[in-house]
C-alpha cells in the first residue's frame, strides 16, 4: 500500500508516519526481528522523504548533499545500535538480578516439596518470561545494524562509481566528497571497534581505498600517485595483519587480513600498467614483499611465496631495464650480459642467505636450492644468447659471470647422496664452459694459447687432462666419471681446433696420454685413439718431407687396420673370426695393391713386401697374410716375367722351360708326399 502513494508528497509522509507508529506497536507485542526491521525501514523512509520534501527552516538537500545524508544516516544507525545494546545489557543485568531473587524465594517456598522437576520447570518459565521482556532493544539493535550495513554497501558502490567517473575524466574531485568518505569510514570503524568481523575488515579496506582515491584525486598525476599509495596501503595492511595475528595469538586470522593487502598491492602495478618509469620495478617489488608476508603465515599459502619470489626477480629486472633504457645506445649483447649478471647475483644471494631465508620463508634447503638452480638456468641462457649478438664493452664482465656460473654448477655436482644428479651438474658446468668460449678466448691466457703456444696446445691440453683424470675427485665429494670423460675429450678438442698448428712432439704427447689411459684402465681400445693421432702425425710428417709416393700415406692406415684386427677384444671372439680375417685381408691388400700399382717397373719392393707377408703369416699362423702375400708374389712374378719376355723374346723359351720343370717337380712332389701335404692343409685350416 505504501508503494501506491509514494508519488504523492503530502500523503506519503502521513502514510509512512502512520506505518512507523503502527509497526512500533506491533513489534512491541510480536517481538520478531522481521517486524523490527520493517519498523526501522519505515522510519528511515519517513526521514528520507521528509528531507526530500523539505523541512521548514531547514535547507533542502540537493546534489552531493545526499552523500552526506547517507553517511550521517549510516553513522546514526550504528550509534543508535550501540545505545540500544547498552540498554539491552542493563535490562539483562536487572532481569538476571530479579530472576535470581525470585529463584531464591521460590526455593525457600518449596523446601517441603519433593517434586524437584516441578520446581525446575517453574524456574525455567520464570527465566523465559524475563528474557522475553528484554528482547525488544536487541531486536531493534539487530534491525538497525542490518539497515546500516545495507546502506553502507550501497554508499560504497555509489562512491566507487563516483571515483571511477572522476578518474575517467567525466568529473572532478572535491573536498566535500573527501569529507563524505571520511564520515563513511568513521562509521564502519565505529561499528567494528574493538573486534571487527571478517566482512567489517573488508568494508574498512574498501572505505580506506575510496578515501585515498578521493584525496589523491585532488593532486596532479593521480594514477601514479594512487598506485604508490595503494602499494603503501598494502604494506601497512600486511603489517597490521601480522600485528593482529600476534595480538590475537591465533593460528588462523580472518581471510580479509590475507586478501586486502594483496588487493592493495596488486592495484599498484595495475594502475601503472602501460607506463614504464622508475616506480614500475619498485611497485612490483613491494607487491612481492606483501605476498611473501602473507604467504609465510600458513603452510597452504606456500605457492604464493613461489609467485612472490618470481615477482622479486621480475621487479629486479624491471629496475635494471629501466636504467638501461635511460642510458641509451650500447650493444644488445652487452645488455644481455648485464641481465645475466643480475640473475647470477640473485642466484648467489639465495645461496648465501639460505640459512636466514629457510627460517623466514619456512622453506626447506631443497626448495631454496631449486630456486637458485632456476636462476642459474636463466642466467646461463642469457649469457649464451649474448654470444649471438654484438658485444662492445662487456666481454670481460661476461667471462667473469660465466666463471661464477660454471663454479656454481660444478659445486652442485658435489653430491654424495645422489651421484647421478651430481654428475649431471658437472656435465652442465662443462657445457657452460664450452658455451661461453667466446668470452674466454679473449682472455690473456687464451691469447697466449692462440699465439706463441699454439704448437704446444695439444701437449698443454694433455697435461691438464692428465691431472683432471687422476686427481682424487671422489675424496673431495665428486664423482670421478664426468671429470675423466672431460679429460678424455680435452686433447681431442685441442687437435680438432688446430689440426695443422700443433707440432709433431705435441701429437706424440697426446698419443702417449691415451696409451697411459689404456694401461691404467686396462682398456686396449684407448690405444686406438693413439693410433689415429700417430697416423695423423705421420701424414703431416710425410707432407713436411715432401714425400709423394702413395705408399707412404697408405702404409699408416693399413697398419692401423691390422693393429685393430690384432688387438681388439671383440674381434678376438670366435664368432667374429671372419670379420677379423676380412680386416686383415683389406689392410694387407691395400699395401700390396698400392705398392704393385705405383711401382710396376720396380718389382723388388712389391716382391719384398709379399715375402715379408708370407713369412709373417707363417710365423703368426695367419692365413690372410699368406693369402695376400702369396697372391701378390705370384702376380708380381708373372708380371715381371711378362715384362722380361717382351723385352727379351728369346728368354721366353727359357722361362717356359723352367716353368715346365717347376710344374713337373710340384706334381712329382705332391704325389710322393700326399699324406704330408694333406696334414699340412688340415693344420692350415686351424690357423687364424
Amino acid at each position: 500500500s505504501q508503494l501506491l502513494i509514494l508519488g504523492i508528497p503530502g500523503m506519503r509522509l502521513i502514510s509512512l508516519a502512520s506505518a512507523t507508529a503502527l509497526m512500533l506497536v506491533n513489534t512491541r507485542y510480536l517481538k520478531q526481528l522481521t517486524s523490527a526491521a520493517i519498523t526501522v525501514g519505515c522510519g528511515i523512509s519517513l526521514i528520507g522523504f521528509l528531507l526530500w520534501d523539505g523541512i521548514p527552516s531547514f535547507p533542502q538537500p540537493s546534489g552531493q548533499d545526499w552523500w552526506v545524508v547517507g553517511a550521517i544516516a549510516i553513522l546514526t544507525l550504528w550509534l543508535s545500535r550501540s545505545w540500544l545494546l547498552r540498554v539491552s545489557k542493563i535490562q539483562d543485568n536487572q532481569s538476571q538480578f530479579k530472576t535470581s531473587n525470585q529463584q531464591t524465594n521460590l526455593q525457600k517456598a518449596n523446601l517441603q516439596q519433593t517434586n524437584l522437576q516441578q520446581t525446575n520447570l517453574q524456574q525455567t518459565n520464570l527465566q523465559q518470561t524475563n528474557l522475553q521482556q528484554t528482547n525488544l532493544p536487541k531486536l531493534y539493535a539487530q534491525a538497525m545494524d542490518g539497515w546500516a550495513i545495507a546502506l553502507f554497501i550501497f554508499q560504497l558502490i555509489l562512491l566507487t562509481c563516483y571515483s571511477l567517473i572522476v578518474y575517467i575524466g567525466f568529473g572532478s574531485p572535491t573536498w566535500f566528497m573527501l569529507i563524505v568518505n571520511a564520515v563513511t569510514l568513521g562509521a564502519i570503524a565505529y561499528r567494528s571497534f574493538p573486534y571487527p568481523s571478517n566482512w567489517a575488515i573488508y568494508g574498512i579496506g574498501w572505505s580506506v581505498e575510496l578515501l585515498t582515491t578521493e584525496a589523491l584525486g585532488l593532486l596532479d598525476h593521480p594514477l601514479i600517485n594512487l598506485a604508490v599509495a595503494n602499494t603503501v596501503l598494502g604494506l601497512i595492511a600486511q603489517l597490521l595483519g601480522d600485528w593482529w595475528r600476534r595480538r590475537s595469538n591465533l593460528d588462523k586470522i580472518p581471510s580479509s587480513w590475507h586478501i586486502i593487502p594483496l588487493l592493495y598491492g596488486s592495484l599498484g602495478p595495475v594502475l601503472s600498467w602501460g607506463t614504464f618509469t622508475n616506480w614500475t620495478g619498485l611497485l612490483s617489488f613491494a607487491l612481492a614483499i606483501i605476498a611473501i608476508g602473507v604467504g609465510r603465515r600458513r603452510a597452504e599459502f606456500k605457492p604464493l611465496i613461489y609467485l612472490a619470489l618470481f615477482g622479486v626477480s621480475v621487479s629486479a629486472y624491471q629496475l635494471l631495464l629501466y636504467q638501461l633504457s635511460q642510458l641509451g645506445g650500447g650493444a644488445k649483447g652487452d645488455g644481455l650480459i648485464i641481465m645475466a649478471v643480475l640473475g647470477t647475483s640473485i642466484m648467489y644471494a639465495y645461496r648465501v642467505l639460505s640459512p636466514w631465508l629457510k627460517g623466514y620463508l619456512h622453506f626447506t634447503p631443497k626448495e631454496l636450492k631449486v630456486i637458485s638452480d632456476l636462476h642459474w638456468v636463466w642466467s646461463s641462457c642469457l649469457l649464451i644468447a649474448a654470444t649471438t649478438e654484438p658485444i662492445e664493452s662487456a666481454m670481460m664482465l661476461g667471462f667473469s659471470t660465466g666463471a661464477f656460473l660454471v663454479i656454481y654448477a660444478i659445486s652442485q655436482g658435489r653430491n654424495r647422496f645422489n651421484r647421478q644428479l651430481g654428475e649431471i651438474w658437472v656435465y652442465l658446468g662443462f657445457a657452460e664452459a664450452w658455451g661461453m668460449r667466446l668470452y674466454w678466448i679473449n682472455t690473456p691466457v687464451a691469447r697466449l694459447l692462440s699465439g706463441p703456444l699454439v704448437p704446444w696446445k695439444g701437449a698443454i691440453a694433455s697435461l691438464v687432462a692428465y691431472f683432471l683424470y687422476f686427481l682424487p675427485w671422489e675424496n673431495w665429494g665428486w664423482s670421478k666419471r664426468p671429470w675423466q670423460i672431460a679429460a678424455f675429450l680435452i686433447p681431442l678438442i685441442a687437435i680438432a681446433e688446430n689440426p695443422y698448428s700443433g707440432n709433431l712432439a705435441s701429437l706424440v704427447i697426446i698419443a702417449a696420454f691415451y696409451i697411459i689411459l689404456a694401461i691404467v684402465n686396462q682398456q686396449i681400445r684407448f690405444t686406438f685413439i693413439s693410433v689415429v693421432v700417430i697416423d695423423w702425425m705421420l701424414l703431416r710428417w710425410f707432407g713436411q718431407l715432401h714425400l709423394t709416393a702413395a705408399l707412404w700415406y697408405v702404409l699408416p692406415l693399413s697398419l692401423s687396420l691390422l693393429y685393430i684386427a690384432q688387438v681388439d677384444p671383440y674381434l678376438s671372439e670366435p664368432p667374429q673370426k671372419q670379420i677379423r680375417h676380412n680386416l686383415r685381408l683389406i689392410g694387407t691388400s691395400i699395401i700390396c695393391l698400392v705398392s704393385f700399382w705405383t711401382a710396376q717397373w720396380l718389382g723388388l719392393l712389391t716382391g719384398g713386401i709379399s715375402v715379408v707377408l708370407i713369412f709373417a703369416g707363417l710365423a703368426m699362423k695367419v692365413r690372410a697374410f699368406i693369402y695376400v702375400g702369396t697372391g701378390t708374389f705370384l702376380i708380381n712374378a708373372i708380371y715381371q716375367l711378362l715384362i722380361f719376355s717382351f723385352d727379351y723374346p728369346f728368354s721366353k723359351w727359357v722361362v717356359a722351360l723352367f716353368v715346365g720343370i717347376g710344374f713337373i717337380w710340384i706334381a712329382a712332389t705332391f704325389e710322393t708326399r700326399r699324406d704330408q701335404i694333406t696334414a699340412w692343409m688340415n693344420q692350415f685350416q686351424s690357423w687364424e
